[in-house]
């Protein structure tokens, strides 16, 4: 699991690309009555008992599975079973799968009602952005607004760079900005490279979505570096390269 499992569950079920535990900051006003800080400490809680769930799970998960493949190889090889303890592995993975999902149903109730009143992020001008909405396994990029907030520079994380085939994580892929025929995506490595090196500037085909416009950043920077690019540029791919850039 490449990402906090809080978090993960979070971001399948809202969709909400969160890079920590945001209600954190509220934990520490309880003294003022104020009633989302209840919340918020109870979040935290629940939270840290979720993801401590989660890694146990994943241990006797991980047992079971190698136990279970031995065992497979014994009675193929040798048509003999070992001594085991899979019936109390067996029943110790069901008592922590239904603990972890009654936490999980704990989590995301609490989470609501959190986030009912409170934004995602401390700071308007940045945001984060799942590349495939409401799948953290292709990773997430991070969005920072230009000077007068209306375009977005696309910056992809470790999980996003190497899902796509990049070969680094945590640099400028590009901008987007919403435009009259959708998300429109521009590649380049640096904001300069519009004024001073054109020719290292790639406009990218419109998007529906802001998440498609960076999964086009992505999958062009990925071409880019790849064999079949053969210098081209965005406009000289065939249709069908062009569709997938944004699919």
């Amino acid at each position: 699991m490449p990402y906090d499992p809080a978090l993960t569950a979070i971001a399948v079920a809202t969709n909400d690309a969160l890079t920590e535990h945001l209600w954190r900051y509220d934990t520490g006003d309880t003294d003022n009555r104020d009633p989302i800080a209840h919340i918020a400490v109870e979040l935290a809680r629940t939270a840290r008992d979720f993801n401590a769930t989660a890694a146990v799970l994943a241990r006797v998960l991980g047992r079971v599975g190698e136990t279970c493949h031995r065992h497979a190889s014994t009675i193929s090889d040798l048509t003999t079973v070992y001594p085991h303890s899979l019936d109390v592995d067996t029943v110790r993975s069901v008592q922590h799968l239904e603990r972890f999902d009654a936490q999980r149903e704990a989590l995301l109730s609490l989470y609501a009602v959190w986030r009912r009143h409170r934004p995602l992020t401390r700071d308007p001008r940045v945001r984060h952005l799942w590349v495939q909405p409401y799948d953290p396994s292709r990773g997430m990029v991070a969005l920072s607004a230009d000077q007068k907030g209306l375009t977005w520079f696309v910056t992809p994380d470790q999980v996003a760079a190497e899902v796509h085939g990049l070969s680094s994580y945590g640099a400028l892929v590009g901008e987007i900005w919403l435009g009259s025929a959708g998300w429109q995506a521009t590649a380049y490595t640096h904001p300069d490279h519009r004024t001073t090196c054109p020719h290292l500037v790639y406009p990218l085909p419109p998007a529906d979505t802001d998440a498609a416009a960076c999964r086009a950043l992505l999958r062009w920077w990925a071409l880019r570096d790849s064999e079949q690019w053969k210098g081209r540029t965005p406009g000289q791919l065939s249709p069908d390269e062009q569709a997938a850039l944004i699919a």
